[in-house]
């Protein structure tokens, strides 16, 4: 299984009496409530295994994670995450677990895991770390520290779930095991990623690696589907736990879409580009089916007859149109 695991925002209606919600404040003076979604998606297959809703208040993507782990009962896993999971008790968790992981993490020249680490200085490498981690700080600590790369002293203020978090002078030094590797490679002429994974160097190198987190950009267009196409953006329920109820109302109808559609044949014409379901087309064919309106075999007819061209490896710039003032005539008009 490819999990990719990643969080998105959704806007919900202005309480400012409800506090749990408050994300921020503009600059402005303006509120703004908001719920937060943590979802593991299942790349391959192209559904949702596990969603976990949180408000403001509660809001924390690495906790949110790491229970969606520790209650999930699939097994060969590869967890794909962006630079935002970045975190030692995130892999070690996933290491319990049995799972392997490819995580994005910042670069070399920022903080964040290999910032800490002695790496080469060159753009592109492939480093294995066997690194032990402990919350202890005695002499004998400090100077094993000294080597960067296999011993790291954990602050008991920072999250790790598998150190004592309390240490008596008398008590022995614990180590946490953690190996993994650093891998940083070229993505474009002056673009490079950096990646830490627990994956073996012989079975997935940095190529494989690059594609493997490639794949990871499928949890971005289903956000876009799960927002713009089932409607995930709008909302008829004011109160949390109702709002909360339509959320799974359309992941459960997002995932009902891809199912069926996983299974329409489309036929191969001489077409230039590829071409699959149209989702927007798919998602209303399976409503009426749920409504009653189309038969079973219409379902899957009128799915294949409505398609669209599927154009890989595009990387254009984000298309931004400059705003002008509309005139008061206009407006009145």
């Amino acid at each position: 299984h490819l999990l990719a695991c990643d969080g998105s925002n959704l806007s919900i209606a202005k309480d400012t009496n409800d506090a749990s919600t408050i994300w921020k404040h503009n600059q402005f003076g303006g509120i703004t409530n908001h719920l937060h979604i943590n979802a593991f998606y299942d790349i391959l297959n192209r559904v949702y295994t596990d969603v976990i809703v949180q408000t403001a208040s509660e809001y924390h993507e690495h906790r949110a994670c790491i229970q969606m782990i520790e209650r999930s009962n699939l097994k060969n896993v590869i967890l794909i995450a962006d630079r935002g999971y970045e975190s030692y008790n995130l892999m070690a968790h996933v290491q319990e677990k049995g799972w392997k992981y490819l995580i994005r993490i910042k670069d070399i020249h920022s903080s964040g895991i290999a910032c800490g680490l002695d790496l080469p200085d060159r753009d592109v490498f492939d480093v294995a770390i066997e690194l032990n981690l402990t919350t202890r700080q005695t002499k004998e600590v400090k100077k094993l520290c000294q080597n960067r790369n296999r011993y790291r002293f954990v602050p008991i203020g920072h999250a790790f779930d598998f150190l004592p978090r309390e240490n008596r002078k008398h008590d022995p030094v614990v180590f946490y095991p953690l190996p993994f590797r650093i891998v940083r490679f070229k993505i474009s002429d002056a673009a490079y990623e950096t990646v830490v994974t627990n994956l073996g160097a012989e079975e997935f190198p940095p190529d494989e690696l690059k594609r493997l987190y490639g794949m990871r950009w499928g949890i971005e267009t289903s956000f876009r589907e799960l927002k713009y196409t089932v409607g995930l953006l709008h909302f008829h329920a004011k109160k949390v736990e109702n709002i909360t109820q339509e959320i799974f109302a359309r992941l459960i109808m997002y995932n009902f879409t891809e199912l069926i559609t996983s299974h329409v044949v489309i036929q191969k014409l001489n077409r230039k580009y590829p071409c699959k379901a149209n989702f927007s087309v798919a998602v209303q064919v399976c409503r009426q089916f749920l409504l009653g309106n189309i038969s079973p075999p219409d379902v899957e007819a009128t799915i294949s007859r409505n398609v669209s061209v599927t154009r890989t490896g595009r990387s254009n710039p984000r298309n931004m149109v400059v705003k002008h003032a509309v005139s008061f005539l206009y407006r009145v008009a």
